[in-house]
């Protein structure tokens, strides 16, 4: 570890929070498969991490003990706070279902280290997506939303107007909306175009946006739209790019930090990057301490208090 990774680690004294942390358990194992894991590893150069592995293993216990490896990464990373999505991608080689309850019980016994956003299954009806919503932020006390609408049995597009009384709900909860974005996100690189999540982020100003993967390819359109969100005053867009800070193309993340330090939220992917390397990675980027402080805790921490979350 450099100097320069140690200061930072210390100075951010384990205030760290990752926006995107997917548990080695059950509901993820069905989807991140070894084969998934591996081939993105490889491609970002960075290990397999030593949690997943473990929840690998053909032996009792395994997911228990991948678990407490987990939270031990998180400490020694300095990762207070970890936050899993729910999802309902039916559109995809390998469908997978991870219900708000799954969240709710993986934040029992994480012992609210890692909190959920709740996923959306649009298999249902719009009713009941809106009163599921409900129940997931007022029973289950999930902290946000986190929306697919590429992955749905019916691809749609982020504007789709059938997907308006559901960002209405999310606005009337006070809680944040992730859009997966990026390259996976739909059956075309399309579904990620930025300019869907601005007519969203428009339409519903109080509502924060946060666009998970960065909407890579599209790095430099997805700053623009950061930037027009400052530059208005609305304040309600949030780039969260994790893996793709470290991509192909995606040294513009790192120059749109260092211009708009309160757009940006920090993430691993885990476990598509392993929690120590994500965060160590990220500590050895040029960028200015207080861009670091705000994308590493303080955007999180004033979106997750403002939702009321643990």
């Amino acid at each position: 570890m450099s100097d320069q990774i140690a200061a930072r680690l210390a100075r951010l004294d384990g205030k760290i929070i990752d926006f995107r942390l997917r548990p080695p358990t059950g509901p993820y194992r069905g989807f991140f498969t070894p084969t998934v894991v591996g081939a993105v590893n490889r491609i970002l150069g960075m290990p397999t991490p030593r949690s997943y592995t473990i929840s690998t293993d053909p032996f009792p216990n395994a997911e228990d003990r991948a678990l407490r490896a987990m939270l031990a990464e998180m400490d020694s990373a300095g990762v207070r706070l970890g936050v899993m999505n729910g999802r309902h991608s039916v559109n995809r080689p390998v469908p997978v279902h991870i219900e708000d309850a799954d969240l709710a019980e993986l934040t029992t016994r994480t012992e609210n280290r890692v909190i959920g956003l709740a996923g959306i299954d649009f298999d249902k009806s719009v009713d009941e997506i809106v009163a599921g919503l409900d129940v997931a932020v007022k029973e289950h006390g999930l902290a946000g939303v986190c929306m697919e609408p590429g992955l749905a049995r019916e691809a749609m597009y982020a504007d789709d107007e059938r997907l308006f009384p559901i960002y209405e709900k999310v606005a009337d909860l006070g809680v944040p909306l992730m859009f997966m974005s990026g390259p996976l996100a739909g059956p075309d690189i399309s579904h990620t175009d930025p300019v869907r999540f601005d007519r969203v982020a428009r339409r519903h100003p109080s509502m924060p946006v946060i666009l998970g993967h960065g909407c890579f390819p599209y790095a430099n359109e997805a700053i623009a739209l950061a930037f027009k969100s400052e530059a208005t005053g609305v304040h309600n867009v949030f780039i969260s790019p994790d893996v793709y800070m470290f991509a192909a193309g995606g040294d513009a993340f790192r120059q749109g930090l260092n211009w708009l330090p309160s757009r940006f939220l920090y993430a691993s992917a885990y476990s598509f990057a392993g929690i120590e390397e994500s965060v160590h990675a990220t500590l050895a980027l040029d960028v200015d301490e207080n861009a670091l402080d705000a994308y590493m805790y303080r955007n999180a921490e004033a979106l997750l208090n403002g939702a009321g979350a643990r």
